[in-house]
């Protein structure tokens, strides 16, 4: 049976024996996951063991195929034939959480998915969703990201439900914001009210979480977070960051979901320095604002890396 997640060793070692079953299996193995690497980009590899294999079995292979006069149409379907058990042994074992959802997002990318009753979601930076829609109930499944539920009416009343690891947060109004955090997730909400309740508690473990407030939902419990904001929590629609009184750190760490390039800094050599204002997600013009009015540099000699440091004060 296929299934997601990383391959069991016997199924790493029926894939090593099946490629070294003959030079068509290999090849086909060498293609495809080259193919993979074209469609995943450079950060998603195979695990060590896998990659090291890929190595040592390429500089094994000749570049002339063993039977140079078999016909085209043969080698093809043989190829076709190859690429089962491969795509299935590349899938389990390199494929991102994102790459099986139904919609998703890229870095710096938003995104917005219009539904079957005409609500909306909106797909932060870096985010992926399931729809699962039914007779009975309209469900959002997270995995990843960050998103904001604008939830249409509709006569059949389905109750709207987005689900993360963590719990379920069921609308009773038009518009709120979920974020899967490392270890929780947080619920704003900016239009009505929603119910948040953990993933592995009772009913009466829910908290109603009415507009203007914010949650962070867990497996065992909903705790209370800080009042929102409306315009600003849903700042990242209109590519703003907007934040009041915040740490530099926790300012520097938003705008990095919004780039490609690293952002390197100290927390601790920044942690006092306090951050107030509405600043652009796209491009360097937020770290440029933020370099004229605080005591900070940044330095951009290094291709794909941005390091952000305290200035050193002149006597």
């Amino acid at each position: 049976m296929m299934s997601s997640g990383a391959p069991t060793p016997d199924e790493e070692d029926a894939c090593r024996r099946w490629r070294a079953q003959a030079p068509a299996h290999e090849r086909a193995w060498q293609h495809l996951h080259g193919v993979w690497r074209t469609l995943a980009g450079p950060a998603v590899a195979l695990p060590g063991a896998q990659a090291r294999g890929l190595v040592h079995q390429a500089a094994a292979i000749g570049a002339k195929p063993a039977r140079a006069r078999r016909s085209q149409a043969i080698k093809s379907a043989l190829m076709v034939a190859a690429a089962v058990p491969v795509l299935w042994m590349l899938w389990s074992v390199a494929a991102p959480d994102w790459l099986l959802a139904d919609y998703a997002s890229g870095v710096g990318e938003q995104r917005v998915v219009v539904l079957d009753d005409d609500s909306r979601v909106v797909l932060n930076t870096g985010s992926a969703i399931d729809v699962r829609y039914s007779r009975t109930e309209r469900r959002i499944v997270l995995r990843q990201g960050e998103i904001l539920a604008v939830v249409a009416k509709e006569a059949g009343n389905r109750p709207f439900v987005v689900a993360t690891r963590d719990g379920t947060v069921t609308a009773r109004g038009t518009r709120y914001v979920v974020r899967v955090l490392p270890a929780s997730t947080r619920v704003g909400v900016t239009e009505s009210m929603v119910s948040a309740c953990p993933r592995d508690e009772s009913p009466a473990q829910c908290r109603d979480v009415p507009e203007g407030a914010s949650v962070y939902l867990s497996r065992r419990d909903v705790a209370a977070g800080p009042q929102v904001d409306p315009s600003a929590e849903e700042a990242w629609t209109r590519h703003r960051l907007s934040v009041r009184n915040a740490a530099l750190p926790d300012v520097l760490s938003e705008l990095a979901r919004y780039r490609r390039s690293l952002l390197w800094y100290d927390r601790a050599a920044l942690e006092d320095l306090r951050v107030s204002g509405v600043f652009p997600l796209d491009g360097d013009e937020a770290l440029a604002a933020l370099a004229d009015s605080l005591p900070i540099v940044v330095n951009t000699d290094i291709p794909g890396i941005v390091r952000i440091g305290r200035r050193l004060s002149t006597p």
